[in-house]
Parts: structure tokens; sequence; C-alpha cells
């Protein structure tokens, strides 16, 4: 747990002393690749920061079409969070792309936690913080970057996980058909 801590204290920048309240209260659980952490319909009731490994959080509507909204790889957290702070069962798959570790938290257990303890508080009111302007992001690459910016953008921050997403993942992520981004490709190529 130390190793982990130390490296959670990077991401956060929070101290060591005060993630060791938190990592207390959490769980390892092993995901293998195809397993699922969260269903639809099924309580929301916690959370995990992925350790190793990457998770991709997707939709399916009626239909069966499947529309990913994220992909969480090390040092992310992961769970379904609106279902988490409204109660509701929850809406999104959460599904391993590859072999993943996870460091699971019970969000009921978290919040007590969090209402004994300032510094929890607070590190949960920075989690809220960062999940905000992540979600903002994601809106203004929609609104403003060309299908092709998206691609290109997605695969410098997510280089290390291409070779575990599909294309038609990638498609769905970032907006366009698959056929879309096979030109998206093609043309690309041809500019190198």
């Amino acid at each position: 747990m130390a190793v982990i801590a130390e490296q959670l204290s990077k991401v956060l920048g929070l101290p060591v002393r005060q993630l060791e309240p938190l990592l207390a209260l959490a769980a390892e659980v092993k995901l293998p690749k195809g397993d699922f952490f969260t269903r639809p319909g099924e309580r929301a009731d916690r959370f995990a920061i992925v350790l190793e490994g990457l998770v991709r959080h997707y939709y399916v509507d009626a239909r069966g079409k499947e529309s990913v909204k994220a992909f969480r790889g090390p040092l992310e957290v992961s769970g379904p969070y609106a279902e988490l702070i409204s109660g509701r069962p929850s809406r999104t798959f959460i599904q391993a792309l590859a072999p993943a570790r996870l460091l699971c938290l019970q969000w009921e257990v978290l919040q007590r936690a969090a209402d004994a303890s300032p510094e929890l508080s607070k590190m949960l009111r920075r989690f809220a913080e960062a999940q905000f302007v992540n979600k903002e992001q994601r809106e203004y690459e929609f609104l403003q970057l060309t299908a092709e910016e998206r691609y290109l953008q997605f695969c410098r921050e997510r280089k290390e996980h291409l070779g575990h997403v599909p294309l038609h993942q990638i498609a769905s992520y970032i907006g366009i058909t698959p056929v879309a981004l096979s030109r998206i490709r093609a043309r690309l190529a041809r500019k190198r």
C-alpha cells in the first residue's frame, strides 16, 4: 500500500499521511479482461482507483448501440459518479479492456469518514472539482474540435492504451462512426 500511497500523493497533490485513512478503507479487486466492475441496474455503491490496466465506461441504448463515455487507466478514478451521488442504480457499464487491478472504496463508508475528517472532505472536494473540469474539457472538445482533432488528441492522451482499445470504441468515444474514423486514419496516413 505504501507504493500506491506515494503514487496517489503525486497525482492528488496530498501528503501520504492524509491518504492513509482513505487507503485503510479500500479493498483491492482484480478484473480479468472483459469482466465488469459495474452494470446498469446494479446498486451504485462503490468506486475505484485503477492501479493497473484499463477500463471503459459506456452506455447501451434500446437498440443495443454502445456509446463510450470514458476510458480510465492507472491512477485514474472509475465509478458511476452521478449515480453514487444521487443514490440511483447504475446506468453505466464499466468493463475491463485489459486485466485490471482496482482499489475499491464503498461510497457510504467514504462519506462517513469524510464527515469526520476535514482532510478527507477536502480531498473529495478536489476529486469532484477534477471531475467537473474533465467534463467541461470533454464538452469543449465536442463543441470546438473537429473529429480529426479529437482523434489526434485521444491518441496523444491515451497512446499507452491504443493497443487495448478497438477502433470502433475509439470512434464512439470521439463521437463518430467507425467508417468516419477509418477515413480520418487513412487521410492521416497519406499525410505522413
